[in-house]
């Protein structure tokens, strides 16, 4: 068997073929993630103690802290960006007067 013949057996992938290949990765992983939050539920009531409406508390919580961080982050920026201006007009201005 001669190398050349190996290569033309593996024709490579449509975009179709990539595509079905991915959708079905992604429902798996929605399957399997599903599952698990099921499992994690499960887990909760029998050793927590936890209700339905404490599930939903405990996903706020969990995004809460992210977008706290991402709200803290853009005032920062916010900041930083004016400072940088004024600095910049303070230059402009320093300049033109000692001319």
């Amino acid at each position: 068997m001669h190398p050349d013949d190996e290569q033309d057996t593996h024709q490579p992938k449509t975009r179709a073929d990539y595509r079905r290949e991915q959708e079905q990765a992604e429902k798996e992983f929605q399957e399997r993630d599903r599952k698990r939050v099921q499992v994690e539920k499960e887990y909760a009531r029998n050793h927590g103690g936890a209700t339905p409406d404490d599930d939903d508390n405990v996903h706020e919580q969990r995004v809460s802290p992210a977008d706290s961080k991402q709200q803290r982050l853009k005032t920062r920026l916010n900041w930083a960006i004016f400072w940088l201006v004024l600095l910049i007009v303070a230059v402009y201005l320093i300049l033109f007067f000692l001319d």
